[in-house]
């Protein structure tokens, strides 16, 4: 149980996260979105997610390789009309990657640390991570707060994932476009894409949502900043996923493969992030010899578990939409509806989570940005899948 690691700090008041320009998070239904208690960690643990979700990642980015050299398109899970942009990619634009977020089960109190998945391309809990946490360490009480700290680097990673990718293009204007589909959280984790990109030196960041965007296999990405006046990008962040591109918007997919294949603009994070991102990638890791401890076992077919105890999830899935639990019987003991419903599915081990006294699930979220892990934040559930209606928990290290 992790009682003993909570300690009270109250509920966030409107007035602070309005000041940070934040309080969507806590309208209507989120009123509590936000815990009122933070979870106390100890140095040796923080160390324990953070090897292993540098260890991970590089699995992964080695698994995303042996798939572009043996050309396994399918059975990663890469759509027909993707399949070029991310071979050129990853062939190209290696190293580009940004940002993404591991989630992870277990981790504390010998409860062992199991990769449930990564958020390879488009990702939330960026605000929350970076600006809430800290207000919320400063609402521990003062016996408590006295040489208290986070493992919360996200900022710095972001930077410097942003710097490095500027010196890699040194003949490009320092120009970014970041692109949301309209939703306000979109916005919010823009907000913090733009604060990092103007402190590793883009001159011009721009936003603007997809409906406003030019996008122009001839000569590259632009928004008409004046009547009959267009501004060029050199460098988007896009907060519309890859896969959502390629099936909903095939004739962008289309439009943004000769983009990138000409060199008119590079986009962020690169196409074979939906790699990463694919779900059909995790059975593959044990296919291609890759593993690791935290890896939980992982197949294409539901026969893989005789014993009928396993997760099933679609390939391109998110919020836990579309995610059932299955413990033993033909029934589901969890389900939820979604809009994913059309997708593969793939099949994934159990894994066991930390719990609290009223049986809450807490699930820790660890970031990469600059192909290093740099921040922890944690999400609590009352039910047995973590989703929308999930609470976002601080966490501090104890001194």
């Amino acid at each position: 149980m992790l009682d003993n690691r909570l300690t009270d700090i109250g509920r966030l008041s409107p007035r602070q996260l309005r000041k940070q320009g934040l309080e969507w998070f806590i309208e209507g239904d989120n009123h509590d979105y936000f815990a009122p208690e933070l979870l106390g960690l100890a140095d040796r643990e923080i160390s324990t997610f953070s090897q292993a979700a540098s260890e991970l990642y590089e699995r992964l980015l080695l698994a995303a390789r042996k798939v572009g050299e043996q050309e396994l398109w399918e059975a990663a899970g890469i759509p027909v009309n993707a399949v070029e942009a991310v071979d050129h990619s990853l062939r190209r634009e290696w190293g580009n990657h940004l940002v993404g977020r591991f989630d992870f089960a277990g981790g504390l109190d010998e409860v062992p640390l199991k990769m449930l998945e990564f958020n390879g391309d488009t990702l939330s809990l960026m605000p929350e991570t970076l600006s809430v946490q800290p207000m919320m360490l400063d609402a521990l009480p003062r016996r408590e707060r006295k040489n208290a700290r986070q493992w919360n680097h996200l900022r710095t990673g972001l930077v410097k994932g942003l710097k490095q990718i500027l010196q890699r293009y040194p003949n490009r204007p320092a120009t970014l476009l970041l692109i949301g589909l309209g939703h306000e959280e979109d916005w919010l984790n823009l907000d913090v894409i733009e604060m990092a990109a103007k402190q590793a030196g883009f001159e011009e960041v721009h936003r603007a949502p997809m409906e406003e965007v030019i996008f122009s296999e001839e000569e590259g990405i632009f928004l008409e900043i004046e009547p009959e006046e267009f501004l060029r990008y050199d460098f988007v962040f896009k907060m519309a996923p890859w896969e959502f591109i390629a099936y909903e918007e095939p004739e962008l997919m289309r439009l943004l493969t000769q983009v990138i294949k000409r060199d008119l603009c590079v986009i962020l994070n690169p196409a074979y992030s939906m790699l990463l991102q694919s779900k059909a990638l995790l059975p593959m890791l044990h296919e291609l010899g890759i593993q690791h401890p935290a890896l939980l076992k992982a197949s294409r077919s539901a026969a893989a578990f005789p014993g009928h105890r396993y997760a099933e999830k679609p390939m391109y899935g998110r919020t836990g939409d579309n995610v059932r639990l299955f413990d033993g019987s033909a029934q589901p003991i969890a389900e939820n509806e979604g809009d994913y419903g059309d997708f593969p599915r793939i099949y994934q081990e159990l894994a066991p989570f930390n719990i609290d006294s009223d049986g809450d699930r807490y699930q820790p979220s660890v970031y990469i940005a600059s192909g290093e892990a740099c921040a922890l934040c944690f999400r609590r559930q009352d039910g047995l899948i973590v989703d929308d209606d999930a609470e976002f928990v601080g966490h501090y290290v104890k001194a």
